[in-house]
C-alpha cells in the first residue's frame, strides 16, 4: 500500500473547518492534477478519478455540515460495501453508533458483544483489513468486518469507520479501495469531530 502523496501536513494540525477544508482542496487538487497526468491514454486511471471524487465529496460535506452522510455514500458507492458503522470512542472501551448503513440485528449484537474489542483497535491508529496479518483478523473474522479504519483528531483516537460485506462480487480491496480507507482514515477524524460551524 502506498502512502497518499497528496497530503503535506499532518491532520492533527488541523484546528478548525477552515483549514480542513483548504487542506481537502490540495488534496483534490492533487489528484486531480494525477488524473490530467495520463491524458495520452484513452481513460484516467480510475484510482485517480476514484480518490479525486472522494475527495472533493469530502471537502463539500465539511463545508455543509454533511459528513456522517458522505462518509456512508463514499462506503456505498466508491467503495462498493453493503454496509457500514461510523462510531465514537468515549473513554476508552465505550462506542456510541453516530450512523450506520445496512445495520442489521446481527450485526448491531455483534458490535454490542465486543465493544471493548472492537474499542482497544482504535488506538492502535492502524487501518486493518481482515484476512491480513492483525491482531484483530480473528475478531474481524466473528463479527463480519471487511476492513476498520481508525479516526483520530487532534493526535487523540476519537472512533472508527467499520465496513462490512461487498455489494457486488469482489474477494478483496485493490489498491484504490485501500487508498480510499487510507484517505478517510486522514481526514475522517477531523471532519467528523471537528465541532466548527457549517462552511457556506
Amino acid at each position: 500500500m502506498i502512502k497518499p502523496f497528496t497530503y503535506d501536513g499532518e491532520t492533527y494540525h488541523i484546528r478548525d473547518n477552515i483549514g480542513l477544508v483548504q487542506a481537502l482542496e490540495r488534496c483534490a487538487a492533487a489528484y486531480h492534477n494525477r488524473c490530467l497526468s495520463n491524458l495520452g491514454q484513452d481513460y484516467p486511471n480510475p484510482m485517480w478519478v476514484r480518490l479525486y471524487a472522494a475527495s472533493e465529496r469530502l471537502k463539500q460535506a465539511v463545508r455543509h455540515n454533511d459528513v456522517l452522510k458522505e462518509i456512508l455514500k463514499i462506503g456505498s458507492s466508491l467503495l462498493g460495501f453493503d454496509g457500514m458503522a461510523v462510531l465514537e470512542l468515549h473513554g476508552t472501551v465505550n462506542l456510541s453508533l453516530l450512523a450506520g448503513s445496512g445495520m442489521t440485528a446481527v450485526r448491531r449484537q455483534a458490535l454490542v458483544a465486543n465493544t471493548d474489542a472492537v474499542a482497544s483497535a482504535i488506538p492502535a491508529g492502524q487501518i486493518s483489513i481482515v484476512n491480513t496479518d492483525t491482531p484483530y483478523n480473528q475478531l474481524w473474522l466473528e463479527i463480519g468486518i471487511t476492513a476498520f479504519v481508525p479516526l483520530w483528531h487532534e493526535g487523540n483516537p476519537r472512533g472508527a469507520i467499520i465496513f462490512y460485506q461487498f455489494l457486488a462480487e469482489q474477494s478483496d480491496l485493490d489498491l484504490a479501495d485501500r487508498e480510499l480507507l487510507r484517505l478517510l482514515a486522514m481526514f475522517g477524524g477531523p471532519s467528523l469531530f471537528n465541532r466548527a460551524e457549517a462552511l457556506f
